[in-house]
């Protein structure tokens, strides 16, 4: 039976667990504090009970495997690589591009076609969210671009031939590697025939590694487009750094495409600012379905920078559809409420600008209570000055939903 290895991860999501979940209690004032941890939080499957009850919401984490293309797995022989979703839920654990599930207390667990082979229990939550943040564990290209990114425009540009020279290799080598535990979908080195070739593929492996998702797409979209949950409105509450040249949306719409979401409000796009250095595959996107939709991408973008709106509703798509069409009635679009953040002229202090202040920078790892408390507080402003326009959306969408129920129902709306 193979042994996961050990990795920084494991060590970081143990650090997380005990500043975030270990709850750290004062008897007094010149005493040590007493280090108090609810059950409930040291597995996920215990999490159950609470969304059960309705005292908290369903919690979903999310992470990518980082699929090479080689039966091995090995970079130096890989041609072409993806980053295949997973979802972590208090019931449920599994593969949103595979289709393959599991309950949350098996995850972890040694597995052989469905059968625990030694009894270790279900996986500690530190490690959960260690994997799902585990953000160094970016590809060479990644991290490169971390710099590309933060750099004069003149550099880029010397930097451009160089990137070009080396950026397959870099895309699929990670200096740090990821999480890695038993694969509850592992059956054996010979999987069975009548499974898809992708999913024939993961269940021939007895490791499983996984890794912060944003190595995809930092809006993570991918597990509220499951066809099961029939999602109505995603509100996006967007705090990626770059914000306005990181192509969330476009990679999105390519899932989106590949998956068969024909709900997706093919199209939507909040910036008209391309993004640095796309990839073929997003630049393909671009030219097949944004054909023509520049100066709606150019009048949301005017709206966000010079309107102060920190709302954009894309309700209706504004570029064709890549699938096939279907006979019958089109598909009600998914409303998507996107909340980015950005600086507000009306906020206490106009001046502060997340993507400029040096304690948001990526590698800042200590925060001050007072930095803390502006950069939610100016995510509390943006969102409460934009209530009216969510309520406006959230009614729209019913009524659209309600009109298409009644359309099937063969009812008068």
């Amino acid at each position: 039976m193979s042994v996961p290895p050990l990795s920084v991860v494991d060590l970081y999501g143990a650090l997380l667990f005990r500043k975030l979940i270990v709850q750290h209690v004062k008897a007094g004032d010149n005493q040590k504090p007493d280090l108090v941890l609810d059950p409930k939080w040291v597995k996920l499957s215990a999490q159950r009970p609470a969304v059960d009850e309705a005292s908290q919401p369903m919690p979903i984490y999310t992470a990518v495997r980082h699929f090479i293309g080689t039966d091995d797995n090995d970079p130096n022989k890989a041609q072409s690589h993806q980053y295949q979703w997973f979802e972590f839920n208090p019931y449920e654990v599994g593969s949103i591009d595979h289709g393959a599930w599991i309950p949350s207390w098996a995850f972890g667990r040694p597995m052989v076609n469905g059968r625990e082979q030694l009894k270790i229990g279900e996986a500690h939550f530190g490690g959960i969210i260690g994997a799902v943040s585990s953000a160094f564990c970016a590809s060479f290209d990644a991290m490169i671009m971390e710099l590309y990114t933060a750099v004069p425009s003149a550099v880029r540009s010397a930097m451009d031939p160089l990137l070009d020279w080396i950026e397959h290799g870099t895309e699929v080598s990670h200096p740090i590697p990821p999480y890695t535990l038993h694969n509850p979908f592992y059956i054996g080195e010979q999987p069975s025939a009548s499974q898809s070739g992708k999913l024939a593929e993961l269940e021939s492996k007895p490791l499983l590694s996984l890794m912060d998702a944003g190595m995809e797409n930092n809006l993570p979209f991918a597990p509220l487009l499951r066809p099961e949950r029939n999602v109505d409105v995603i509100v996006c509450l967007d705090s990626s750094a770059n914000i306005d040249i990181m192509p969330w949306f476009a990679r999105a719409e390519a899932w989106a495409g590949d998956h068969g979401v024909e709900r997706w409000p093919w199209g939507a796009r909040p910036w008209s600012a391309d993004p640095l250095r796309p990839s073929k595959a997003e630049v393909k996107l671009d030219q097949s379905t944004l054909s023509g939709t520049r100066s709606v991408r150019e009048s949301v973008n005017k709206r966000i920078r010079d309107d102060n709106i920190r709302c954009v509703v894309f309700d209706q798509p504004v570029a064709s559809s890549p699938l096939p069409k279907k006979n019958g009635s089109l598909p009600r679009p998914i409303t998507i409420l996107y909340i980015p953040l950005l600086p507000n002229a009306k906020f206490r202090d106009p001046d502060f600008d997340p993507e400029t202040a040096d304690f948001c920078g990526t590698f800042n790892d200590q925060w001050t209570t007072e930095q803390i408390n502006l950069l939610a507080d100016l995510a509390s402003f943006n969102l409460t000055q934009e209530v009216s326009r969510i309520r406006d959306a959230l009614k729209v969408a019913y009524k659209r939903k309600r009109a298409h129920r009644l359309y099937e129902e063969g009812l008068d709306a």
